[in-house]
């Protein structure tokens, strides 16, 4: 018959109660993250797509931060653009009522200062600002983009934001397309990030001869697709606003009827170009509105699929904490016999 030695008896009983307190302090710890996993390592596969979950989930609220920030300035744009055209209506309205032979010089050189006024109210529209940041400056948002004169000092600069997986779109118009009239009135923007090459920050001596061909011509394609900036001509062959309220203001303080009648049908052009304006802000909120529901979708299907990775079953995890209490506890009862043993009982 083989002896089983004291040492070996307690060592089976150490061997018993560590692996039955590992198992219970795993089960707590399970309990108080709620988690199914502790470590990645008990589950490869799972963590690695919960992982990739998790960076959907980040990428979603960021771009729902950048849909709120869109509707932030096309929201303030429409209104913008929506006080100019009750602003060109109005002029409109007077000039309509003064090209009669109903009014005399004195009433017009008195009814040039409401135009007057109408002219500073759409100076404070162009130069408004949300925050530090004036809205109708392109990229040159810290500088006022019209002077007392109504002329434009901003640039061409479409900002834009990422509200989607590789959805940019610009949440500014430039007071240069706003106020004056604009060819180029597309709203699609293209990926900022579409033409830079992985190698773009690689030294110049480590990149190879058709790099540095390939780089210049990206700069040649890019210089080729941004506007020219607007000139002095411009202003005078364009019916902008500033410049209407101006000659109509000159037109009256010369009581000159005829040339006020003339400036109808640029009221009505101008206005037009607003309105225009102000329905293509209205599409891009749309977009952003889209954007924000696809992204709360996406974040809703990306989070339950990942708690259901990673979550522990509460009713499932308790019941094996329950079941594992008992097990230490037994076990602790059946070792306190062989633990305690006294010399008499070796006697025996």
């Amino acid at each position: 018959m083989t002896r089983v030695s004291e040492n070996s008896s307690t060592h089976s009983i150490k061997y018993a109660l560590s692996k039955t307190k590992k198992k219970m302090e795993n089960l707590q710890l399970k309990g108080s993250t709620l988690k199914s996993m502790t470590r990645p390592s008990e589950n490869p596969i799972s963590n690695v797509e919960a992982m990739s979950l998790e960076s959907r989930i980040k990428d979603n609220d960021q771009y729902m931060r950048n849909s709120d920030y869109a509707e932030l300035h096309l929201n303030s744009t429409e209104k913008a653009i929506e006080q100019v055209v009750d602003i060109m209506t109005k002029a409109k309205e007077i000039a309509i009522a003064q090209s009669s032979d109903f009014y005399d010089a004195n009433i017009r050189d008195n009814v040039s200062n409401e135009i007057k006024q109408l002219k500073n109210q759409a100076l404070a529209v162009a130069n408004r600002r949300i925050g530090n940041r004036y809205l109708f400056g392109g990229f040159k948002t810290l500088s006022k983009p019209f002077n007392e004169e109504g002329e434009y000092e901003g640039d061409l600069g479409k900002i834009t934001v990422e509200i989607g997986k590789d959805f940019f779109i610009p949440i500014n118009l430039t007071g240069y397309e706003v106020f004056y009239s604009s060819d180029d009135s597309s709203s699609q923007q293209p990926n900022p990030f579409k033409e830079i090459s992985p190698r773009d920050g690689v030294p110049e001596e480590y990149k190879t001869q058709e790099e540095i061909e390939g780089a210049k011509e990206v700069e040649r394609g890019l210089a080729s697709k941004m506007p020219d900036p607007p000139n002095e001509q411009d202003y005078k062959n364009r019916n902008n606003v500033f410049s209407l309220l101006d000659g109509l203001i000159s037109s009256l303080e010369n009581n000159d009827p005829t040339y006020t009648q003339s400036l109808l049908e640029k009221f009505d052009d101008a206005t037009n170009r607003l309105v225009t304006m102000r329905t293509k802000v209205g599409s891009l909120m749309n977009s952003v509105s889209s954007s924000k529901v696809a992204n709360e979708d996406d974040k809703l299907n990306a989070s339950s699929r990942r708690s259901s990775l990673v979550d522990a079953d509460i009713t499932e995890l308790f019941s094996d904490i329950t079941r594992q209490q008992n097990i230490l506890k037994t076990t602790y009862q059946a070792s306190q016999g062989l633990m305690n043993q006294r010399l008499l009982d070796f006697l025996r």
